[in-house]
């Protein structure tokens, strides 16, 4: 129970990694508020979940909404110590000069701009209490950049940037902030990635590029998170990139 009575946020919490990194923690003793975009799906995985699982609606590139959202985990369940910002967008592959410019603001305005949200209205709240503990979720990308998918990989590379910046700033007051960053998954996410076209024989291909020759799943995430959160375990660690990636970045 290594966050016993522990309060998070998992932003994206109702699917993929983001329900992976919301069972571990439950499984680990935490209160969790499942935020995410679809709030049927929140609703469901809440009332599977049990007692220590709550759902909330949210839209991250909306600043005052991600604020009510932070409200929300205080009033049910009296505070918040750890906020994992793992909502985002993936993108199918395409040549730069054929990428929409509607996919650019699409993918800043959700994997940078939401996660920035989510990290300053915790930044508030873990300041005025003193103790407090990040983790957002950039890519393998941002380690191993890769061709048609440059927009995505800027997205990235942009979160992890920003999370060893605020790492450093906020280690004087104790605050820790790290990153994972996962390789491909067998997530809603992948077929994205396959450009729509989720054959046997392409997500064959995906799965043998691993150099341990499986996807990353969402447990595998949730266990990286459980780390990172753990104040006993992982105390001393602050703007570290965790690949979670098979060997894929090695």
């Amino acid at each position: 129970m290594r966050l016993k009575d522990k309060i998070a946020i998992v932003t994206g919490g109702a699917s993929g990694f983001g329900l992976g990194i919301t069972q571990c923690y439950i499984d680990e003793g935490a209160k969790v508020l499942i935020a995410d975009i679809d709030g049927a799906k929140a609703e469901s995985e809440a009332a599977r979940l049990g007692p220590t699982a709550a759902a909330h609606e949210v839209d991250v590139t909306d600043s005052a909404a991600v604020r009510a959202m932070i409200e929300a985990a205080k009033n049910i369940f009296g505070g918040l110590d750890i906020m994992v910002a793992n909502a985002g967008l993936g993108q199918r592959p395409c040549p730069l000069d054929e990428t929409p410019d509607e996919e650019y603001d699409r993918q800043f305005n959700v994997n940078v701009k939401g996660m920035h949200f989510c990290c300053k209205h915790a930044v508030e709240l873990f300041k005025a209490q003193g103790h407090g503990n990040i983790i957002v979720t950039a890519s393998g990308i941002a380690l191993m950049p890769r061709p048609n998918l440059v927009v995505y990989g800027a997205t990235k590379g942009a979160v992890l940037v920003y999370a060893k910046g605020l790492a450093m700033e906020l280690a004087p007051l104790g605050i820790r902030v790290n990153a994972l960053c996962p390789a491909a998954g067998d997530t809603p996410m992948l077929q994205e990635f396959m450009g729509g076209d989720e054959t046997v024989d392409k997500k064959e291909s995906f799965r043998t590029s691993m150099p341990m020759g499986r996807f990353i799943t969402a447990e595998d995430m949730g266990h990286a998170a459980v780390y990172l959160a753990s104040e006993r375990e992982a105390g001393a660690i602050t703007g570290t990139a965790l690949a979670v990636d098979g060997g894929r970045t090695i």
